[in-house]
């Protein structure tokens, strides 16, 4: 069930509560499509609504072989179709698809690197989106904090505000997303109700 609560201060709240009936609704519905020649897949995986993609034969991504992609940097990221369709897949609201998506390029990147570092706050923050959607407000609350503490560190190496911006990213900016939106959840002590408030971080690329 999803319902909207007003407060004077904060804005609009969005109440996240009982069963899972229904796939994600994107995080941003009128996003640009960055991987072009990509297709999306049939289903938003849900753990315990639909097919697992990669286990179950019914799965969309069953017997597919991975996607092959050089490991990324912040020089050639542009390039990369794995990272592009990632950040696709995530705003339109397949956030178990966008963590596939990205873990590989996370793992081909060099140990606590800046683009390891910022691969994994992504993928963190599109498993709280997933956590969110499935009631799990303590889950929302530590992969979210762990995506401001890996953003963070990029930001502390001066990639930060629109001219500094990181793989495309304005680091800066998603950081006060971030703090925005799972603010309500960050706050509260529920378990199975899920604060947020606004829409979901965007990850608005700056491709010049």
């Amino acid at each position: 069930m999803y319902t909207t609560v007003t407060q004077p201060d904060s804005g609009k709240i969005r109440v996240l509560e009982g069963p899972v009936t229904e796939e994600p609704a994107p995080a941003w519905a009128d996003a640009p499509c960055y991987a072009a020649g990509t297709a999306l897949p049939a289903y938003r995986f849900v753990p315990g609504l639909n097919p697992h993609p990669q286990r179950d034969k019914k799965g969309h991504m069953f017997g597919q072989r991975e996607m092959e992609f050089v490991p990324i940097t912040g020089d050639n990221w542009r390039e990369s179709t794995r990272y592009l369709y990632g950040i696709d897949l995530y705003h339109n609201g397949y956030f178990w698809e966008a963590h596939e998506a990205w873990e590989g390029l996370w793992k081909a990147a060099d140990d606590d690197s800046l683009e390891a570092n910022f691969l994994q706050a992504l993928i963190l923050n599109a498993a709280a989106q997933l956590k969110a959607h499935t009631r799990r407000a303590n889950g929302v609350r530590t992969h979210s904090q762990a995506a401001r503490w890996r953003l963070a560190r990029i930001r502390s190496r001066g990639y930060d505000g629109p001219q500094m911006p990181f793989m495309g990213i304005d680091v800066g900016d998603l950081v006060d997303q971030l703090k925005r939106h799972y603010g309500p959840v960050c706050a509260s002590k529920d378990m199975d109700v899920v604060r947020l408030k606004g829409p979901a971080p965007r990850l608005i690329l700056k491709l010049e």
